[in-house]
């Protein structure tokens, strides 16, 4: 299976920032990877990108010995430099036909959309995958109004790559999530903030293959 094949196969996909994490970075990725992660995103807005290569280059270790992507948010010198499997760019990062430009054909890009115009455009112009929300209210999203789940309703409609469905979902509303016509949904808070990283990734990956697989 290639890595784009891959993103389809997406149930569970953890977004892992090092100021919202309960445990460090390394430990809280072989956590999630245990409890059955499909995905892994590294997001760090702030950290230079030295440490950000070093951090990423770690975290590449860990995943080359499993199943699971490795998606490194807006960075795209990164995503090359510890060859990632993709990078994943928001409304206001560089576009997609840079990001496969320098990565190359091969690797994943996913695109972060809140509207249904944003979803179509990112579709049209080549995106692997698209993230919709936020769903619902979130902090690390606080600049983005909640979109609700009548935005997916839209996108199964009119987009036929995969998308993955972001913003404060976590185990009580995830039922509500799915029943919408979700398959697949990006965890922050609701995993890596917890006391238990491996049973709360555990979860979700559950609920999601008792609906989906």
């Amino acid at each position: 299976m290639s890595i784009k094949d891959a993103v389809s196969q997406i149930r569970v996909y953890v977004l892992i920032s090092s100021n919202i994490a309960s445990r460090p970075i390394k430990e809280t990725v072989e956590l999630t990877i245990l409890g059955g992660a499909d995905a892994i995103q590294l997001r760090e807005k702030t950290m230079s990108d030295c440490e950000f290569i070093s951090l990423a280059g770690d975290i590449r270790e860990l995943t080359d010995k499993s199943d699971t992507l490795l998606i490194i948010n807006d960075r795209i010198n990164v995503a090359k430099e510890v060859n990632a499997d993709g990078v994943h760019l928001g409304q206001l990062d560089r576009s997609i036909a840079e990001a496969k430009k320098s990565l190359g054909s091969e690797k994943i890009v996913g695109v972060s959309t809140h509207n249904i115009s944003q979803a179509i455009l990112a579709q049209e112009h080549g995106a692997d995958y698209i993230a919709v929300g936020p769903i619902y209210p979130t902090k690390t999203k606080s600049m983005e109004p909640p979109v609700g789940l009548g935005l997916v309703q839209e996108v199964i409609k009119e987009i036929h790559i995969p998308f993955i469905a972001i913003g404060a979902i976590n185990l009580s509303n995830i039922d509500q999530v799915c029943r919408a016509g979700v398959s697949r949904v990006a965890v922050c808070s609701a995993i890596i903030s917890t006391n238990d990283i491996l049973s709360s990734t555990r979860e979700f990956k559950q609920k999601l293959i008792s609906l989906y697989c």
